[in-house]
């Protein structure tokens, strides 16, 4: 694995760079991409942010959020590509011919999971976000958190942190938060926005999910299936599952958390899967070609949830008993 010194060179060495965080990107992705795309702007790089889902609706208040374009809408034909909390080369989703036609890749991730597929690849499993890795990225360029610098990192480790409450809050990251506040984050703003704000959809959703949750051996394990009727009936996106499986995690007696989505029109299902103690998540979503954490992890089955439930969950239950 490459050391940061070693990214850092990579980008003052290279222009027209495009920047790709994972599909459907959560906190940390989106924050850590638009970090990435303001810093390569203050070198004076011409860069871009290249994902095939866009900006979820519940970080409509992100400046920049423009900056997030699908491959055949980018403002230049990138010459590298900047690949960024994404775990597994299959996580970058539908790049179209980009990948193919630029061979200039680097890595930047925290999952432990990740093998590094790219000829620089700096990933440390032991960083509670990719947030915190562009944080030592900044450093090791001598830039400032200054104006929307400081929110983007807020997001990005702060949503990967439960808000500085998982058990992957380090001390950095603490000291990270403090030089944020420093360079004048307004907290009780940005924080209402992350992590209270909810759509009526959103709220919804996370009311029919909980409602239909099922418990597996003694309430150890929490499964919450969503199919595609229950995005119908309340209008939600997919976006609008992020959090339905901490508060599944949340509840007593519970070890293992699980969300099941129906995405694509129900052709393929998503897992989310969250732990509380030793079990280690990542193990069942590397079974399954997915990655992740030991507390926290997902994959995806390309079959309907009906058949993809039953396999995940015999898979944790499996586990456990073990």
């Amino acid at each position: 694995m490459a050391r940061i010194a070693e990214l850092a060179q990579w980008l003052r060495e290279r222009d027209h760079i495009a920047v790709i965080p994972h599909v459907n990107p959560d906190g940390d992705a989106l924050g850590s991409a638009l970090a990435l795309k303001l810093m390569l702007d203050r070198m004076g790089k011409r860069a871009c942010i290249c994902s095939q889902d866009g900006v979820p609706h519940m970080y409509d208040f992100l400046p920049g959020k423009e900056w997030v374009l699908p491959a055949d809408q980018l403002p230049f034909e990138p010459q590298a590509l900047l690949f960024e909390d994404v775990a597994a080369f299959e996580r970058a989703g539908d790049r179209g011919a980009l990948s193919g036609r630029v061979k200039d890749w680097a890595l930047l991730d925290h999952h432990e999971t990740n093998p590094g597929y790219a000829p620089v690849s700096v990933v440390d499993g032991h960083a509670p976000a990719t947030g915190m890795l562009v944080v030592r990225l900044l450093d090791q360029l001598g830039m400032s958190f200054e104006g929307d610098m400081a929110l983007y990192l807020y997001v990005a480790i702060s949503t990967d942190t439960g808000n500085f409450s998982f058990s992957n809050t380090t001390p950095e990251s603490c000291r990270a938060m403090a030089r944020l506040l420093e360079a004048g984050l307004d907290l009780e703003r940005y924080s209402r926005l992350t992590f209270r704000m909810r759509s009526e959809p959103r709220l919804r959703l996370l009311g029919l999910a909980i409602g239909g949750m099922k418990r597996y051996a003694g309430g150890r394990l929490a499964v919450a299936e969503i199919p595609q009727r229950l995005f119908d009936a309340c209008g939600a996106r997919p976006e609008d599952t992020e959090g339905i499986v901490n508060a599944l995690s949340d509840m007593e007696g519970v070890e293992v958390a699980m969300t099941v989505e129906s995405r694509d029109g129900g052709a393929t299902t998503k897992f989310s899967l969250r732990s509380v103690g030793s079990f280690d998540v990542a193990r069942i979503a590397s079974a399954f070609q997915g990655g992740g954490h030991r507390n926290a992890a997902g994959m995806n089955l390309k079959c309907p949830v009906d058949q993809a439930a039953p396999q995940a969950i015999q898979a944790v239950l499996q586990a456990l008993q073990g």
